[in-house]
């Protein structure tokens, strides 16, 4: 039985099974979505943002505070299970999409504020137009996991997620070349605004896949139920709060490490935007690689010990820093993004790992949706004010923007200040 049909729009929404046809079509589509979807998002991805913030004359804190968005925006994420439930997973994410690829058009204005002299008025558009541009991913996205269960089976999931991300990565990789080779041309921050103008239109015609996907209702009957009698079991769960400490640990931990990388690259040593562009390229990589080898270290060690291996490994990029050369030297940076790039990844996949092995499957939807806006939001909060605190005071010691030096000592306090988080996880007994 059909429960949605839109003109001109094959995509409804059905009582009962997905036909063998229906699920090859949906996988056909959403293959077709996350490839042009993987155009659109390294157009809009972190790095290109931070390096336009800098182009905008961003202060350093400024930096720490977008890295949080990432997670921050994640107080939206209850929107998109209430839309959800109105009209299903797959055009949630579509409604969702068009406002997100809205938000990155508004940060792509920013540039032409700045060059009218508003710079602070700028600044502050970029940094709410960041908001909303995670956050309207985030609830998006909050049923991208149900649905992608939906439109497979247990024999067809794994070949078709490594299909979905392969072209995902492709995609990214082409896109970053691309950018690299327009960005040899000109270092005008209008550059970037187009680059990233042009992201949001791939993003907007990324959805026109996305709605062509046929789903059951039992996610859309799902997202209907209330969280009230979750909520109240979840605040009585001792293990579900341990598992928002840790989870919270490791996404302050990306927030305060990954972005400052670009920036002390950026600044620390001086390069072009094309050479910085040219290290994301290799974080990107190398968080294909980690999404890859997670699963064989899963596997071997299991969740817990692949957390406390990786969360060790993630301490070392401060570490690094600190003994980092004083001249720009191609390689040792090269070892940091790539540390930075697949770790960040390992770690993320661990975790949702960990995740569905402590919660039940009557409890992992609405789990599922406080854990991301604790541990998202909830992070993102802290690791800014941790992030730009740190910043801050060691721009006030300095007296000006911080050298090569000054970003060293930032790792060392970031190093200082994560360390006990490795101590939590050896701490735990599963």
């Amino acid at each position: 039985m059909v429960l949605r049909k839109r003109k001109g729009i094959h995509a409804v929404i059905i009582q009962g099974e997905l036909t063998a046809e229906q699920r090859r079509c949906a996988q056909l589509n959403y293959n077709r979505f996350s490839f042009v979807n993987g155009f659109s998002y390294m157009c809009l991805g972190e790095t290109v943002i931070i390096l336009y913030a800098i182009r905008l004359g961003a202060p350093e804190y400024f930096i720490s505070l977008l890295g949080g968005m990432i997670y921050f925006g994640f107080l939206l994420l209850p929107l998109g299970k209430r839309v959800t439930g109105q009209v299903g997973a797959a055009r949630t994410q579509s409604v969702f999409w068009y406002l997100r690829n809205g938000a990155a058009l508004l940060i792509a204005s920013c540039s032409l504020w700045a060059w009218l002299g508003a710079e602070r008025l700028a600044l502050g558009l970029l940094l709410g137009g960041s908001f909303l541009f995670y956050g309207f991913r985030a609830a998006g996205v909050v049923m991208s996991q149900p649905l992608v269960g939906d439109i497979t089976t247990n024999e067809s999931r794994s070949r078709f997620l490594a299909i979905n991300n392969g072209l995902f990565y492709l995609a990214g990789v082409l896109a970053l070349l691309a950018i690299g080779g327009i960005q040899t041309r000109t270092r005008s921050p209008a550059m970037l605004s187009a680059i990233i103008a042009a992201g949001a239109l791939l993003g907007v015609a990324a959805t026109r896949f996305m709605d062509r996907i046929d789903e059951t209702n039992r996610i859309r009957s799902a997202a209907r139920r209330p969280l009230g009698l979750h909520l109240h079991r979840a605040l009585r769960d001792r293990e579900f709060h341990r598992l928002l400490l840790i989870g919270t640990v490791i996404n302050i931990l990306i927030i305060l490490l990954v972005p400052i990388t670009t920036l002390a690259l950026k600044k620390g040593y001086g390069v072009s935007d094309t050479t910085a562009l040219f290290y994301a390229l290799a974080q990107f990589g190398a968080a294909a690689l980690g999404s890859r080898l997670t699963g064989p270290l899963l596997t071997r060690f299991g969740s817990r010990r692949t957390l406390c291996g990786t969360y060790l490994g993630a301490l070392t990029i401060p570490l690094l820093w600190l003994i980092a050369p004083r001249s720009f030297h191609p390689l040792y940076p090269l070892l940091l993004f790539v540390l930075a790039g697949g770790l960040s990844v390992m770690l993320g996949t661990a975790m949702t790992n960990y995740f569905l092995e402590l919660t039940t499957a009557d409890n992992r939807v609405a789990y599922s949706i406080f854990n991301s806006i604790i541990t998202g939001a909830g992070a993102g909060a802290i690791g800014m004010l941790l992030g730009a605190g740190l910043l801050r005071l060691l721009q006030f010691q300095a007296g000006a923007e911080l050298t090569l030096d000054g970003y060293r000592r930032y790792f060392l306090l970031a190093g200082v200040l994560l360390l006990p988080g490795l101590l939590l996880l050896r701490a735990r007994r599963r």
